[in-house]
């Protein structure tokens, strides 16, 4: 049941997200221009994406099973602190491969936060209120984005490697807010209890449930996602000469984006289409925004095809997980590592896949992005179809 502390409960949380979107985002205008500063060539910078995400795609199920077992709070904070000794080290890395190094740790440690959040969210709402709070932990992450490019983009003033120190700091000082301010949301009595349930929690189980067709969509919808993500700085800075700052405002105008899509339209979308058809909206605005970005030609035309790109976004990620959330008997931390597991295989598809094709010519890197986010349209829409006749075949008698 759903009351006043738990409601509290979740302020805190949302602003333990704010503040790493706030980490997470700083980094965005810099990464690529730090990355090319210690040698790396687009490939090279994909791959330090890849990396990253690799190891969110082995650990985040693991972390979400964790949850299930040891609480919440545990987990949560063993992301936090990750993502802020990480960075720290990444901001006094003085070779490329260190780079590499800190980037596969920090992606085993810091996907223990996402999944655990959104296990948090599921604890503490009924599955009538779940697509609105779902989306406010996207709102959470969406106003961190706002300041986090900005602040990025100005320290970079500073150096190139001050923002991941920064970034480091703050995510310090957010894992001591969650020590001192957020409560265990799962009482010991509804733990998973065997050690076995936790090694079943694999990204293989994913495809045996029924819940595939979404999962296979969050990774191709990551794949365009992440190959935009991966190569906008690169693509800015070949065709308009982008500096870190320019690219900082146009991340700042997706987080502004992000932030009133999420906290304000998906969760009213949701209760009105579904989260399926929320879905399919978000991957239409996604695919469109991959149109617009290869006409590109100056920042503010950059600001505006970034609010596409983060509208869809924007609705793609909390449908799905409160789809998958309210289909979920029990072991939510399972369910959500699972999601992100397949989130981050994505994630760590895109950037490489994105920055091999931008090496092959320009506009390449959009081109693929768009096919991709048509298979995942096509994907939602026949395999949701395929699901619901299944079901009703079930359904009937003698079916």
């Amino acid at each position: 049941m759903e009351n006043a502390s738990n409601s509290k409960q979740r302020w805190v949380l949302f602003a333990s997200i704010f503040l790493v979107g706030v980490g997470f985002s700083i980094i965005m205008p810099v990464l690529p221009y730090y990355a090319e500063s210690l040698g790396a060539s687009a490939f090279q910078l994909g791959l330090l994406m890849t990396v990253y995400a690799i190891c969110q795609f082995i650990f985040a199920p693991v972390w979400g099973a964790s949850s299930d077992r040891i609480g919440r709070k545990p987990v949560l904070l063993l992301g936090i602190i990750g993502f802020a000794f990480t960075f720290i080290l990444f901001g006094f890395s003085t070779q490329l491969w260190m780079l590499f190094l800190f980037r596969i740790i920090g992606g085993s440690l810091s996907c223990a936060t996402m999944p655990t959040a959104m296990a948090y969210v599921a604890d503490t709402t009924s599955p009538e209120k779940r697509g609105s709070a779902m989306g406010m932990i996207g709102a959470a992450m969406g106003m961190g984005m706002i300041f986090g490019p900005a602040i990025g983009g100005l320290l970079s003033g500073i150096s190139l490697a001050f923002p991941f120190i920064f970034a480091g700091v703050l995510a310090s000082l957010n894992a001591i807010s969650v020590w001192r301010l957020l409560p265990e949301s799962l009482p010991v009595e509804r733990r998973v209890q065997s050690k076995q349930e936790i090694r079943h929690a694999s990204l293989l189980e994913g495809l045996k449930s029924p819940f595939v067709v979404l999962f296979i969509v969050m990774m191709l919808a990551s794949i365009g996602e992440s190959i935009h993500q991966g190569t906008f700085a690169l693509f800015t800075e070949i065709k308009l000469n982008f500096t870190p700052r320019d690219i900082g405002w146009s991340f700042t105008a997706a987080g502004v984006v992000s932030a009133f899509v999420q906290g304000m339209l998906t969760g009213r979308l949701i209760n009105r289409w579904g989260e399926e058809k929320t879905a399919a909206a978000g991957i239409s605005l996604l695919g469109l925004s991959f149109i617009l970005f290869i006409f590109t030609f100056n920042i503010p035309s950059s600001v505006v095809f970034m609010g596409f790109y983060a509208a869809g976004v924007g609705l793609i990620r909390p449908s799905i997980s409160a789809a998958i959330s309210k289909r979920t008997s029990g072991a939510q931390g399972s369910a959500m590592g699972i999601l992100q597991g397949y989130d981050s295989l994505g994630r760590a598809i895109g950037p490489a896949l994105g920055g091999f094709m931008l090496d092959q010519a320009l506009n390449m890197n959009y081109y693929t992005a768009i096919v991709i986010s048509m298979a995942a349209l096509g994907t939602l829409f026949f395999g949701s179809r395929r699901q619901s006749a299944r079901l009703a075949r079930q359904q009937t008698p003698g079916g």
